[in-house]
């Protein structure tokens, strides 16, 4: 290429065009993340422990807090550690609750962005498609805070849209930058990762070609070395695998585009069956993509064939809903018919994002009730959480672990962060009675009332009323708030005279 060709201004127009599309850019960045940073306590189930936890983390030395004394970190190359690396890191500067609304806001923006890159490697010039891809920033691991999955969906299509540009064009450069994407994957969520080695392996099938098998291969080596040496989850599982019933399957699969509302994820699964059957009649640039089409299938086994549970781990089928939604869009090539749709996954994400903010919002005067708790203990104080709550979806159970906030606010100690040896850095090494009701919000057996006396300072009891006489047993009520009591124990021996609180 000539000098004078090489180094020839951008034209004003093609200029203009990239002006018009950042700033659109920016505008959908900004309502993707407009739920979180609306409110002050976002109503997600996971996050307040995740943003606790990540609090701990970061103040395990801090003289103000007691935290070593119940608490410990044993950092290693294993899944789930980079958001936790994240919310530390950001923490140093800035309140953490503000840190854990980043670290998921950077997932928010960057899975629609990275599925977009993902799908120009297989359809360039189907960029209008990729608006699709908007209805699933607020899915169904948004609402329940699984922050490190959520996040690891964005670092799992960028690795994919990576790896074809290296089979397109192999270089070594190319095959670094995958390498690391897989990586970034990989620690950030274990089943992320085995996704994107499953997508990889059924794509693969397709090209038999040795040379790349061996290179696609060799991206997940060194990863796999990690888990093998620092991980092991499976074998660390005391549980064995649990499966929906098959009604309960299929019920599953709706929550591909779950959404606040029902009606607005019917119009949402609606508007995507008119794009495939309105973009494929009498359109002449319509292709169908068979390899992804070959992908998209064994995805869909591996939804309908993986259980719910296994040990710890839980809605483990569904994890594959999200993946395989964008899959969907690469099984076929729209061509130019895809703009008239356009306006449609707008307007249907313009819609869901404006419900969920308004039912965030609505939770708002619940939560600052229940944060007011916090602010009537001394720091460092020994809270056990009682928690129920009515069969309902967890996406409506974001009370669960809403006491965790105690921990960032006032250094409440807990029993009941999170802790996953293999997975999370976190370690709880205090001896403390923890009824194991509060993990599925019921309760089945009575307390030891004596044994929580013994034990903590204070009780976080939420929507227990049958646990109500045992409690004042044991201990005064000093705050309430909706179905939450706040519980003073009583340190004295049951039935003496009560001396000065110390």
């Amino acid at each position: 290429m000539p000098e004078n060709q090489a180094t020839q201004p951008v034209p004003p127009k093609k200029n203009k065009r990239r002006i018009v599309a950042i700033i659109f850019l920016v505008i959908l960045a900004t309502i993707v993340v407009l739920p979180i940073w609306n409110v002050h306590y976002p109503p997600l189930l996971d996050f307040p422990t995740h943003v606790a936890s990540a609090f701990v983390l970061a103040n395990l030395h801090n003289s103000n807090y007691e935290f070593a004394h119940y608490y410990s970190a044993e950092w290693a190359p294993t899944p789930y550690v980079s958001t936790n690396v994240l919310m530390v890191a950001f923490s140093r500067v800035m309140p953490t609750l503000v840190a854990g609304k980043l670290v998921f806001s950077l997932g928010m923006i960057g899975l629609p962005l990275a599925a977009w890159f993902f799908l120009r490697q297989i359809n360039p010039g189907d960029d209008s498609v990729a608006l699709w891809f908007l209805l699933i920033s607020h899915n169904v691991f948004f609402r329940w805070g699984f922050i490190g999955f959520y996040c690891s969906l964005a670092f799992l299509f960028l690795a994919l849209a990576l790896w074809l540009r290296y089979l397109n064009s192999p270089s070594a450069a190319r095959w670094i930058a995958a390498c690391a994407a897989i990586g970034a994957t990989y620690f950030t969520h274990l089943l992320a990762f085995l996704f994107a080695g499953l997508i990889v392996g059924l794509y693969s099938l397709t090209r038999p070609r040795m040379k790349e098998w061996l290179a696609s291969a060799g991206l997940f080596a060194p990863y796999l070395a990690c888990y093998f040496i620092f991980s092991r989850v499976v074998e660390k599982q005391v549980g064995g695998a649990v499966f929906r019933p098959w009604d309960d399957k299929l019920d599953a699969f709706w929550m591909i585009t779950s959404g606040n509302s029902v009606f607005l994820n019917r119009l949402a699964l609606a508007g995507v069956l008119a794009l495939f059957i309105f973009g494929w009649i009498r359109n002449s640039e319509f292709r169908w993509q068979w390899r992804w089409i070959v992908v998209s299938a064994g995805l869909l086994v591996t939804f309908i064939a993986l259980p719910v549970g296994y040990g710890e781990g839980y809605d483990l089928d569904i994890r594959a809903l999200p993946i395989l939604f964008v899959m969907l869009f690469a099984m076929a090539k729209f061509g130019r018919r895809a703009w008239v749709f356009a306006p449609l996954a707008l307007f249907i994400f313009t819609l869901r994002t404006a419900d969920l903010t308004k039912q965030f919002r609505a939770a708002q005067p619940e939560l600052a009730g229940l944060a007011q708790s916090f602010a009537l203990t001394p720091p460092n104080a020994l809270v056990l959480p009682v928690v129920a709550g009515p069969d309902e979806f967890p996406e409506r159970q974001y009370y669960a672990h809403f006491s965790d906030y105690g921990t960032v606010d006032r250094g409440w100690i807990s029993p009941y962060l999170l802790e996953d040896p293999g997975l999370l850095p976190l370690r709880i090494r205090m001896q403390t009675y923890s009824p194991d009701g509060f993990w599925d919000l019921h309760y089945n057996e009575q307390l030891d009332w004596e044994q929580v006396r013994s034990d903590y300072d204070f009780v976080y009891a939420y929507n227990v009323p049958q646990f109500e006489s045992g409690l004042r047993g044991i201990g005064d009520v000093i705050y309430t708030s909706g179905k939450l009591e706040l519980f003073k124990m009583r340190k004295e021996a049951p039935n003496t005279p009560q001396t000065l609180p110390r």
